[in-house]
C-alpha cells in the first residue's frame, strides 16, 4: 500500500482546525478515535477504507448537492478532494469499494419513499496525489424496487453483485437486496436476499475484504454477522451487537482493529469488540 503524509496544503491546514484526538472510551467496545476536521464535510454519510493507500478513507456528504469525494485520515484530516462528474445525483447516501480499485457511489437515498428508482455509479479509485481533479463515472446501474419504494442508506459490494439494505422504522425488519454488476441496458429490479434480525434503522454497511464479516451501523449501535462469503446467511445467523445509541452515525467500514464509523456530527468511532475484527 502507498503511504500518505502531509503532502498537500489542504491536509496541513485541516489539521489546525481540530487537534487529533487520542482514543476515548465511550462505552464497552466503543471508542472515539478522531474528529473530521474539514468544515466542508458537514454530514459524513458513508465511508470506506482504501485498499491501495495507507491510512486513507473515502467519505462524502449526504444529500442532492453532494458531488465531492473527500479523502481523509483515520484521525479525520483531509488529504484529498475530487469532484464527481458524469452522473446526476439525487441523494448520495453511501460509498462502497471492491478489490479491483473501484469505488461505488450509492445514490440510493429515498426519503419519504418518493423515488421509484435509485442508482449506483462506479468510478476508479483516484490517486490522492491528484487532489483537486475530477473523478469520472464509468458505469451506472439504475435500480427499481420489487414492490413499494423504500429508503436506503447502505451499500456494499461482494463478488459480482452490489447490495443495498432497506432503512425501515416501527420495528420492521431490514432487508438486503442485490443487483448484478454486469453491463446494464435497462433498469434492474432489486432481488431480495435476506431479511435481517434487526429492527433498528440501518444507516451504513460494509463487508470485510475477504467476505467473512458483514458489518452494519444503526441508531442502536453496531452489528456484525459472520457470513463466510454468503450474504444470504445474514438472515439466518444471530449478529454480535455492541449497544451504542447515537442518532447520527451514518457510515462504517472494517479496519484491522474493528469497525470504524463516522457520524454526521463529525465524530469518528471504533467498535472494537473481538467479533468486529476481520480474520487475518
Amino acid at each position: 500500500m502507498v503511504a500518505l503524509g502531509c503532502l498537500w496544503g489542504v491536509s496541513c491546514d485541516a489539521a489546525k482546525v481540530h487537534p487529533i484526538h487520542t482514543p476515548q472510551e465511550l462505552a464497552p467496545g466503543v471508542q472515539r478515535i478522531g474528529m473530521i476536521s474539514d468544515p466542508r464535510i458537514t454530514e459524513s454519510s458513508g465511508v470506506v477504507v482504501s485498499r491501495t493507500y495507507t491510512n486513507l478513507f473515502w467519505t462524502h456528504n449526504d444529500g442532492p448537492k453532494s458531488y465531492t469525494l473527500f479523502g481523509i485520515t483515520r484521525e479525520g484530516q483531509t488529504v484529498a478532494t475530487f469532484h464527481l462528474t458524469g452522473a446526476l445525483l439525487h441523494d448520495w447516501e453511501d460509498i462502497a469499494i471492491d478489490n479491483q480499485h473501484h469505488l461505488y457511489i450509492g445514490d440510493i437515498g429515498n426519503n419519504d419513499a418518493r423515488r421509484f428508482s435509485i442508482a449506483v455509479h462506479e468510478i476508479d479509485e483516484p490517486d490522492p496525489k491528484r487532489s483537486g481533479s475530477s473523478a469520472m463515472v464509468l458505469r451506472s446501474w439504475n435500480l427499481r424496487f420489487p414492490g413499494a419504494p423504500f429508503d436506503c442508506e447502505s451499500l456494499f459490494v461482494w463478488g459480482q453483485f452490489g447490495y443495498v439494505i432497506s432503512k425501515v422504522f416501527n420495528d420492521a425488519r431490514a432487508e438486503i437486496y442485490r443487483f448484478p454488476l454486469t453491463q446494464q441496458t435497462e433498469p434492474f429490479t432489486l432481488e431480495l436476499v435476506a431479511r435481517l434480525k434487526i429492527e433498528s434503522p440501518v444507516t451504513g454497511a460494509d463487508i470485510s475484504a475477504d467476505g467473512k464479516l458483514l458489518g452494519l451501523v444503526a441508531k442502536s449501535g453496531a452489528y456484525v454477522y459472520a457470513i463466510n462469503g454468503n450474504v444470504a446467511k445474514a438472515g439466518k445467523v444471530k449478529p454480535s451487537h455492541t449497544k451504542f445509541k447515537h442518532e447520527h452515525i451514518e457510515g462504517c467500514c472494517f479496519v484491522p482493529d474493528g469497525l470504524l464509523a463516522t457520524a454526521e456530527t463529525r465524530e469518528i468511532f471504533l467498535f472494537n469488540d473481538s467479533a468486529f475484527h476481520p480474520v487475518k
